[in-house]
């Protein structure tokens, strides 16, 4: 069973091995990326939106079993792609110690909605990492039990929102 956080050495072997090999820049990304897939330090969610917290909310923080709308306006949103952190670590043979520094700094995730995206603007608040909420999955991420009283427990109290704002992709002239 693998645990949320786990940081195994046979990762950092494997990574070694591939950025030692002859293998052109792509397609040792490609075998990084298939490596780490579904693993659950990639996509790590740290942050959740206010429109998500009240999406949770208007189902008494039940899990939605069935796939309805509100789970396709959910999204994900990274700040640093995997694919940019590859690059990095591929650039330069990295100790295993920074190895999973990046990585840990790279995949941070907010938890947003498809219109709070769009709007480039959200308020949200943090997650703690030591609890492994919202861990990633091959497809999309885990919301149980643990999570449903994680978000119960906080709407006990007045949440503290921050704000937000994403930098737009568009180039202006």
């Amino acid at each position: 069973m693998r645990f949320w956080n786990y940081k195994s050495e046979e990762f950092y072997a494997l990574y070694t091995k591939i950025y030692d090999s002859n293998f052109p820049m792509e397609k040792k990304k490609v075998m990084l990326r298939s490596l780490f897939s579904g693993e659950y330090c990639l996509m790590r969610i740290t942050s959740i939106s206010k429109l998500c917290y009240e999406e949770y909310k208007k189902n008494n923080f039940k899990k939605v079993t069935k796939f309805k709308r509100v789970n396709k306006r959910f999204v994900r949103h990274q700040f640093i792609t995997f694919s940019e952190t590859l690059t990095e670590i591929l650039k330069r043979k990295v100790p295993m110690k920074d190895f999973w520094k990046e990585i840990d700094e790279n995949e941070k995730t907010h938890l947003i909605t498809r219109g709070e995206r769009d709007k480039e603007e959200y308020l949200y608040i943090n997650i703690p990492i030591e609890g492994g909420y919202f861990l990633n999955k091959t497809v999309g991420f885990e919301y149980g039990k643990k999570e449903e009283l994680y978000l119960k427990y906080i709407s006990q109290y007045r949440i503290r929102w921050r704000k937000m704002t994403l930098e737009s992709k568009k180039k202006t002239n």
